[in-house]
């Protein structure tokens, strides 16, 4: 079993300069810099960035938008409205991906949530791509359970030309190893949504048989390694407890049985973990020419981080962070065909966010020559342990909720004060018990029925009375 290290992300940000010049200068490596374009802005959570072989750029926006960026100007009119999207919270149009043949096929595929019989579900639809419009859909799979968090979406195509497609827990966690839902998994399709012969659970009446692997809370990143061709997944952990992790064919990633930096027989545990949270998105190895120094690491958007994760996999006691703070939560994170890096941000994405104007942008990082520092980043440490380890019902809160209730109960900008006994749903510890037990999906709150034990529940139940009373 692989040990997992909990990294804590620090970045201290040094000076500021006319225009914006970005350089890093670690002990251990090269200086990089790079200048900073604003390409477009206005936007509303451009979800996922790709580029066309004419050099022109797609983006989705989560609201149902595709869009076109071409020779320096965003395009008016929208490639694609999807008029079926069901957009709140975290749910609306997702991730894209071109097909690896596109030059021959013009075949685009999109990840978008819709809702049906009063229930909210997510699925995958290829178009064909003419005269700077989508055209043709055809569903490759649908009625994929979702919720309002945890959805995924993220698509990538392999080395093997398969469609690889992430899907979250839809916040029911027991649903994660269950072999016979969608959800908490990383699907893998042919390219015309048929089921590849070689997929693990092909010969089972039992699974799902589009499954690749499972046991995922919310994986939001999918990057193959060149060279190795390696799979490597981000996913978001219960409070930290982010992940980084290597896939493999059939593989259980525990969630939510293991998480944090627990390890159990038949279950992989990752090759990162980020306490506290670094909210992991997209994920790239870097393979232009722009920027020598960063050739073969893998590169990570950070949503609760703010900031671009940068490992070296070769020397990753050296992992740092670019951008900290300095344009909020980034979600996508692409190589352009010119070798530079092109982000999008994710600002308006309540409620982590105050969702306030000038709203989202697509920002493009390009070499700089300039010698002025406009901001350093710092190295991240790791620990080897945690006191989140242990099993009592305090740390089991913290990991589990404290995210939207506040490590002491005390609320977040999400969530109100509990203290006091304001709860809406019933203050007695058995109203409390079917709260936790069967969660309120509609807002956003786990179920955690099946996910964790009658005890456990039982014992969390004990320590939200006790801390606020």
């Amino acid at each position: 079993m692989r040990k997992a290290f909990t990294y804590l992300v620090i970045i201290m940000l040094l000076a500021f300069a006319s225009g914006f010049i970005y350089k890093s200068n670690t002990k251990n490596q090269q200086v990089l810099s790079f200048k900073i374009d604003t390409l477009a802005e206005n936007l509303t959570v451009p979800w996922q960035i790709t580029f066309l072989p004419d050099r022109s750029m797609l983006f989705t926006e989560r609201t149902g938008k595709v869009r076109h960026y071409r020779n320096g100007k965003l395009q008016e009119k929208p490639v694609l409205i999807v008029n079926d999207i069901k957009a709140e919270s975290k749910t609306g149009l997702l991730g894209m991906v071109i097909h690896p043949d596109f030059a021959k096929n013009h075949l685009i595929y999109i990840a978008h949530n819709y809702g049906e019989n009063n229930a909210l579900w997510l699925r995958v639809v290829r178009y064909e791509y003419k005269n700077d419009t989508l055209l043709n859909p055809k569903t490759l799979i649908e009625k994929i359970p979702a919720a309002r968090n945890h959805t995924g979406c993220r698509l990538v195509f392999g080395p093997d030309k398969k469609l690889y497609i992430t899907t979250g827990d839809a916040d029911q966690p027991v649903r994660a190893q269950d072999l016979k839902t969608f959800n908490g998994k990383i699907l893998r399709l042919n390219d015309d949504g048929s089921i590849p012969s070689d997929n693990p659970f092909i010969k089972s009446d039992t699974a799902r048989k589009e499954i690749w692997s499972y046991g995922h809370r919310n994986p939001q990143g999918l990057a193959f390694q060149p060279g190795t061709n390696k799979l490597y997944e981000t996913e978001h952990g219960p409070t930290g407890g982010d992940e980084v992790n290597i896939i493999e064919k059939g593989a259980n990633y525990g969630w939510p049985v293991i998480h944090h930096q627990d390890a159990k027989a038949g279950m992989k545990s990752p090759i990162f973990e980020y306490t506290p949270s670094i909210g992991p998105s997209e994920a790239l190895f870097y393979v232009g020419k722009a920027f020598p120094t960063l050739q073969g690491n893998l590169l990570v958007g950070c949503l609760r981080g703010e900031s671009i994760l940068n490992i070296p996999l070769d020397k990753p006691s050296e992992q740092e962070v670019f951008l900290k703070k300095q344009f909020g939560r980034i979600r996508s994170v692409v190589v352009g065909p010119d070798g530079f890096i092109y982000i999008s941000t994710s600002n308006f994405d309540l409620p982590e966010s105050k969702g306030e104007r000038p709203y989202d942008m697509i920002l493009r990082l390009r070499p700089s020559t300039d010698k002025t520092v406009f901001a350093s980043s710092q190295q991240i440490t790791a620990n080897n342990k945690s006191d989140l380890v242990k099993n009592t019902s305090q740390n089991m809160f913290k990991q589990l909720c404290a995210s939207c209730h506040g490590d002491k109960l005390q609320g977040t900008e999400a969530v109100r004060s509990l203290i006091g006994g304001k709860f809406n749903y019933g203050s007695d510890k058995k109203s409390i018990v079917k709260t936790i037990t069967d969660g309120v999906v509609a807002k956003g709150m786990p179920a955690w029925n099946g996910a964790i034990s009658k005890k456990d529940i039982d014992g969390l139940a004990d320590y939200i009375l006790s801390a606020t009373h």
